[in-house]
């Protein structure tokens, strides 16, 4: 059997060393339909379709299998002194290139379909390169395709991002029998100071390792003289015996000091980031300054001097165009050059043009719009929210209050705002600000209440009045 496969499972499957954990299984499900006793004729059908399950039984799973994998690297026997052993490293089992820092790593995605999440991992010996690409591609997987199960999706989405971000899980047994035999080699080309920082690595797992794996790498006996042997020759080449003072330490390739770590972690910081802003702009209305509108018949304690004049500047008919306005820039700033309106007198606060009939049989509801100092003056339209027809115009000053009323039923409120004022044609000049409320205002009656809005056109902390801005046209 080769190094890699010492008692042929991976053979015996169809599959190499470095294959998946999907693709074991299919090779599995395949050749289990092939050599079953029914549909094989063979006369040792039965011991092959054993056989075949033993190694699906072993390499099926993720801790099975990397225990399978580490006898593949058992240090080699100490032979004569005339005759040296030739000890061949460890190689990547994606580039098929040996490198002093080797690891048998498993790295683990997740994808998740409402109810249903899977799991899947990808295990072998990799270099530090492709460690990190494997680890790029199963936390990618996982950010895109892993949340979105219940409700098992985000924990292992998490757990298994984390597990990447480290480097994977690294089996201590596996990874000590690796790198000692990669000192071992080292040392045999003449390479002290690297045979001891690889040394030092493998100590390094020596020292983690639970002492059920000590009793497997000792053959069944906790105290087994090879490995004593091992370790202590392990030891003297960190200490660098025959060389100028201790071995020296390799740099961090795959834990927190490594590339594939700060990768990852600045992924997940430009997640959270994400995420935040996305949250941030689906805030709830009551979580925003907005202006707010109340019925008639609760207090509304509008005080003038208690607003906040920056939340809402006043004169937006200046050379900047305001982004909320819906006006188009390049529009805007060609209207500057060319506008050359007289100022007009400001109207009253009240009905400019009422869009009713003069019906004494119709009933009427009240709407009062209340502005503070140093906001904007502004023209509104109520419109009828069905057929859009304008049924009432009229004109509120900075810091003043209008009462009107309107008559029944659903309406959409639109208002244009600005300092100075040029006439109906021009409004407020060409720094004219559009808006109108995300939703109707049903005007009606509730027993023997005739049921109306008040509006504060004053932004608040907990306004419950979304506006929509507008274009010109629109208006």
């Amino acid at each position: 059997m080769p190094p890699t496969d010492p008692s042929g499972y991976y053979a015996a499957l169809g599959v190499v060393p470095s294959a998946t954990s999907d693709q074991i299984k299919r090779a599995f499900k395949a050749k289990a339909r092939a050599t079953h006793p029914d549909r094989n004729p063979a006369p040792d059908a039965t011991q092959q379709f054993q056989f075949i399950n033993e190694a699906y039984r072993v390499l099926g799973d993720a801790q099975t299998r990397a225990e399978y994998d580490a006898h593949a690297y058992e240090a080699p026997e100490e032979k004569a002194a005339s005759a040296p052993p030739t000890v061949d490293p460890a190689i990547c089992s994606v580039c098929g290139r040996a490198s002093a820092q080797p690891r048998y790593a498993i790295y683990q995605d997740v994808v998740s379909a409402i109810f249903v999440t899977w799991r899947k991992v990808h295990q072998g010996i990799f270099c530090a390169d492709c460690g990190a690409k494997a680890a790029y591609r199963a936390s990618l997987k996982t950010w895109l395709l892993g949340w979105w199960g219940f409700p098992w999706g985000p924990v292992y989405s998490i757990q298994s991002i984390v597990w990447n971000m480290r480097g994977g899980q690294q089996p201590c047994l596996n990874n000590f029998r690796i790198l000692s035999r990669l000192a071992t080699h080292f040392t045999y080309l003449g390479r002290l100071d690297l045979a001891g920082a690889v040394a030092r690595s493998a100590l390094a797992f020596w020292d983690r390792m639970p002492m059920s794996e000590r009793i497997v790498l000792g053959g069944g006996r906790s105290d087994d003289s090879e490995t004593r042997r091992v370790v202590g020759m392990l030891r003297s080449m960190v200490a660098g015996r025959g060389t100028d003072g201790p071995a020296p330490i390799l740099k961090d390739l795959w834990g927190f000091g490594s590339k594939a770590f700060r990768v990852q972690l600045a992924g997940a910081a430009f997640f959270a980031i994400l995420v935040g802003a996305v949250a941030s702009l689906t805030l709830s209305p009551s979580e925003r300054s907005a202006y707010r509108h109340t019925p008639p018949g609760i207090p509304v304690g509008v005080d003038p001097s208690g607003t906040d004049p920056a939340a809402h500047p006043p004169g937006r008919n200046t050379p900047a165009v305001d982004p909320s306005s819906g006006q188009d820039p390049d529009a805007f700033m060609a209207a500057q050059g060319a506008f050359n309106q007289p100022l007009l007198p400001m109207p009253s606060t009240g009905e400019i043009r009422p869009r009713r009939k003069k019906d004494t049989g119709v009933v009427l509801a009240p709407l009062t719009v209340a502005t503070a100092d140093g906001s904007p003056n502004y023209y509104l339209k109520l419109v009828d929210w069905q057929t859009h027809a304008i049924r009432l115009v009229f004109f509120v000053r900075s810091g003043k209050t209008a009462r009107v009323r309107v008559p029944l039923g659903s309406y959409e409120l639109r208002y244009a705002e600005g300092a100075e004022w040029y006439g109906e044609e021009y409004l407020f000049g060409p720094g004219t600000g559009y808006a109108k409320a995300a939703e109707p205002f049903d005007f009606r009656t509730e027993g023997d209440r005739v049921l109306g809005f008040t509006v504060e056109l004053i932004r608040q902390t907990n306004g419950n009045l979304t506006e929509v801005a507008i274009k010109a046209s629109d208006f």
